[in-house]
């Protein structure tokens, strides 16, 4: 959501919470910035004061709260409160996560190569199949739904926004009273647009869309009309994603898959659609295959990161990783004289660390422990050019 910032907008009164910024507002509530008595930041989502009487709204804020906290995974927004303000809005206290949503990277970048995009698919998935295991649909991934942040572990893409959560366990109301309630067309699966039962198949053609739009840019059946859209979903030709970039056209076929209209036909669960479009873009890297590498880690603004990236590729180096704040990449070899002078250029307005670690390295696709930096450079990481004593 944008955030919509108005001196006229006053913060919210919640004890032990000092709420200071609005960082988010949509159709369905706002989302508030906040500091905990610990001093760490959280994000507090309250309820518009009109929908407290709309049965369908309530629904679906106390689905997203109990989703939240049924769902224990590093990929999935945590939730650490709930209560309600004094004129009756209820409110949920979640985790405050840094870093920009996937459709605003998107929208910046046009597109993001398969290897990019199979690394951002990946903890998704994972996120997703953990949420089927405890009885969860999410119905709304969506590029908007994903926020891009980053913690010691490395770049960690979050999933967001369980308000239109189907609980497979649960016998209580639907929510059925408007379209807004039930997402865009453009984001729906054929069922959900017909009224039909949802399972995990849903989220698995949601995963489908996202790869497209993750690929080229732009949503799989987008550019027309809501109504248009709804029937392209249902009745219209499966799109292809090498038909708008260049990329590998066998990249289609399981993009096709995850998108038939009909959900049996489409793969059982999101990681079975990752592990197909992993075996098309990177069907050789498997543990076995990890070697010693030089890793190097650059955390900066989008200046020193465009300059590191002209060294690192210049040195041999494969980008594992890129976020708008940060980048890995990783090689068997380099020249530490000649790439040292160059990244001390960088370090003298970023964070700079050259280590010793493991990885995968399969054309473009890279992983193993080279990816998780904590685990071969100090945390947390000060300002300047770090180097392993193992490479001097």
């Amino acid at each position: 959501m944008e955030a919509l910032v108005s001196s006229a907008v006053q913060p919210p009164t919640i004890a032990r919470y000092r709420v200071d910024r609005l960082i988010g507002e949509g159709g369905f509530g706002q989302v508030w910035r906040a500091t905990r008595d610990d001093g760490s930041l959280v994000a507090i989502k309250i309820l518009h004061l009109e929908l407290i009487r709309s049965n369908d709204a309530l629904t679906r804020f106390e689905r997203e709260l109990e989703a939240t906290e049924r769902l224990d995974h590093r990929n999935v927004v945590r939730a650490y409160d709930h209560g309600t303000l004094d004129d009756g809005r209820p409110f949920m206290v979640l985790e405050y996560i840094e870093g920009p949503s996937l459709r605003d990277v998107i929208h910046e970048r046009g597109s993001l190569s398969p290897t990019e995009m199979l690394a951002i698919l990946e903890p998704l998935c994972k996120a997703l199949t953990s949420a089927h295991g405890v009885g969860l649909v999410h119905r709304d991934v969506k590029a908007s739904n994903v926020i891009l942040g980053h913690d010691a572990h490395g770049p960690r893409p979050v999933l967001l926004d369980f308000g239109l959560v189907k609980l497979l366990d649960h016998d209580g109301p639907g929510l059925t009273s408007s379209r807004s309630m039930l997402g865009t067309p453009a984001a729906m699966a054929p069922e959900q647009m017909k009224g039909q039962p949802v399972t995990s198949r849903t989220d698995v053609y949601a995963v489908g869309l996202l790869a497209f739009h993750m690929l080229t840019g732009a949503p799989a059946f987008g550019g027309t009309p809501g109504v248009v859209q709804s029937y392209l979903q249902v009745h219209g030709p499966r799109p292809r994603p090498s038909a708008k970039v260049d990329i590998d056209p066998a990249i289609d076929e399981p993009i096709i898959r995850a998108l038939s209209p009909d959900p049996q036909a489409r793969f059982t669960s999101p990681m079975e659609l990752y592990e197909a479009l992993r075996n098309i873009i990177a069907p050789n890297a498997s543990a076995s295959d990890e070697q010693d590498v030089v890793a190097l880690y650059v955390e900066g603004g989008a200046v020193e990161l465009a300059l590191a990236t002209t060294i690192a590729t210049s040195a041999g180096m494969t980008i594992a990783m890129a976020a708008p704040d940060s980048l890995i990449a990783v090689a068997t070899k380099v020249d530490l004289s000649a790439i040292r002078t160059r990244l001390e250029e960088i370090a003298r307005t970023a964070k700079v660390a050259l280590g010793a670690s493991r990885a995968t390295i399969c054309g473009g696709v890279v992983d193993g422990p080279a990816l998780d930096v904590e685990a071969w450079a100090p945390y947390p990481l000060s300002s300047g050019l770090w180097i392993t004593p193992a490479l001097l």
